[in-house]
């Protein structure tokens, strides 16, 4: 008879991590992230003073803003290799390291061309700490709080716009940028000893081959590493959940053989539909909502706008994006359906954005205020995106491939989409002579990401429904526990 475990992330058992509370290190990850999206939003509000410091054009200001994710927007499957082969926690604490080193750097630039060189090295380290966090949490979450600590991280975007935006706003009204940048590069370390000491640390665990029907002999699981003997609860399907395991480090069970299969794992990944399809509805996303906060300050100053505000309102409407995010996770908890959410997410998205750049607001009485609230709608709909989509992370992975490779496909093609949006966006003012041309692609991006979450609904139930097929042939009466698709769910929460 299997013996009785608990919940991953719970902190029980015994090793490095016991008592460390590991089961909460989800916030440390989130803290983490929040950090690392501070770095790409400590630069809208000081646009201004870039572009009269280092004579920057409007495109190239749009390009600044899009630099950090050209990293994530090439090398996101070269991440989740990196990541299965030394671990996701160093990955993370590595790019805290390389986001502060860029920074650092970018206080000294003399140009446009070297602040593009530090905004890329300060990429490189964002695209280290946004593949590995999902994992982490997932990893060391216990079920019954996965999808809170999902909807937060799906927040961090939002948390780290308000907190950047607001701020700066304030900061640079009396400091010069390159101070700004020194102190960000200081702040970016500060979760880094927390991460340290609270996020489970990089191990490997061997399912034993000799028992029949459990698993396949290349495959191999992550397991907390305070759960002695512990095969987690988002694991492909029909791996039993309380079969032996033998812990080994990572750093011992590398070579030519792990680095194979990390590769098979991540071929799996690749040749399936499911995360491009949840890429691209991801990129139909960030693309609109990167290029509007991100020139939302500009786009204030532009209109005769003074002071702090650009910075302040803008930093309302980041959060409205975290509140979004945040109040999406909780109502999946209470049972409503993930893939639900999408289609009138990119709905409302669209029918917000347009009033608010289609209409001329400075010959309406108090368009200002109008034009805020259309923006904030705008951000507080578009939250419920990425909520859902990270939530989803099980069902998008293949049976027998790659959670790191399925979240490093995805980044990819969101950071595709937060490169492109704010260049295209500052091409089609400086092209239209104003802001108001921003809803074609807005309402344009929309109605793709519609048709692609019609797509992907559709892919994902296949994909259950033949994963499901594959757990129904595992053998049933002797303790172990066949799971669904996409891991163990919320205590009384339906799948997603």
């Amino acid at each position: 008879m299997a013996s009785k475990t608990q919940p991953t992330g719970t902190g029980a058992g015994t090793g490095v991590g016991a008592g460390t509370g590991a089961g909460s290190s989800w916030i440390v990850v989130v803290s983490a992230g929040v950090a690392a999206g501070l770095q790409v939003w400590k630069l809208p509000p000081a646009i201004p003073y870039l572009r009269q410091d280092l004579s920057l054009t409007l495109v190239q200001a749009g390009t600044l803003l899009g630099i950090i994710q050209l990293a994530g927007m090439l090398g996101g499957l070269a991440i989740s290799l990196l990541a299965e082969l030394i671990g996701e926690r160093r990955c993370l604490s590595g790019g805290l390291v390389l986001l502060s080193l860029g920074s650092a750097g970018g206080g000294f630039a003399w140009s446009a061309g070297s602040l593009l060189a530090s905004r890329a090295v300060e990429g490189a380290g964002f695209i280290l700490v946004v593949v590995t966090g999902p994992g982490l949490i997932r990893r060391s979450t216990p079920p019954g709080r996965l999808t809170t600590a999902m909807g937060f991280w799906g927040a961090y975007q939002g948390i780290s716009t308000f907190a950047g935006l607001i701020t700066g706003a304030f900061v640079l009204q009396v400091v010069p940028w390159r101070v700004w940048w020194w102190a960000m590069a200081l702040l970016v370390l500060v979760p880094l000893p927390w991460v340290l000491a609270r996020v489970p640390r990089d191990e490997l665990a061997y399912v034993p081959h000799d028992v029949p029907g459990r698993v396949p002999r290349d495959d191999l699981a992550y397991v907390a590493h305070d759960v002695p003997g512990r095969v987690p609860h988002d694991i492909p399907v029909g791996v039993p959940r309380d079969v032996p395991a033998a812990r080994v480090p990572r750093e011992n069970a590398g070579g030519g053989r792990g680095a194979a299969s990390a590769l098979a794992r991540i071929g799996r990944t690749v040749r399936a539909p499911a995360p491009w399809a949840a890429g691209l509805v991801f990129a139909c996303y960030t693309l609109p909502w990167m290029a509007v906060v991100g020139f939302l300050p500009t786009i204030y100053r532009d209109g005769g706008m003074a002071g702090v505000w650009p910075g302040v309102l803008s930093a309302v409407v980041g959060a409205a994006n975290a509140v979004g995010s945040i109040t999406t996770a909780a109502l999946m908890k209470r049972g409503l359906p993930a893939r639900a959410l999408l289609v009138p997410a990119f709905a409302l998205m669209a029918t917000t954005s347009l009033p608010a750049f289609a209409v001329d607001w400075q010959t309406v009485p108090a368009g200002t205020t109008w034009q805020f609230l259309c923006v904030v709608a705008f951000s507080l709909t578009g939250g419920a995106i990425p909520a859902t989509l990270l939530r989803m992370i099980g069902e998008l992975t293949p049976t027998g491939g790659s959670a790191p490779a399925t979240m490093g496909l995805i980044q990819q093609l969101f950071n595709t989409g937060s490169f492109v949006g704010p260049a295209l966006a500052a091409w089609l003012a400086t092209r239209t002579g104003g802001w108001h041309s921003i809803w074609w692609m807005t309402c344009a991006c929309a109605a793709v990401g519609i048709a692609l979450s019609r797509c992907l609904r559709t892919r994902v139930t296949a994909s259950v429904a033949a994963t499901a097929t594959v757990a129904a042939r595992a053998p049933v009466g002797d303790g172990t526990t066949a799971l669904a698709a996409g891991g163990t769910t919320d205590s009384g929460a339906p799948q997603a």
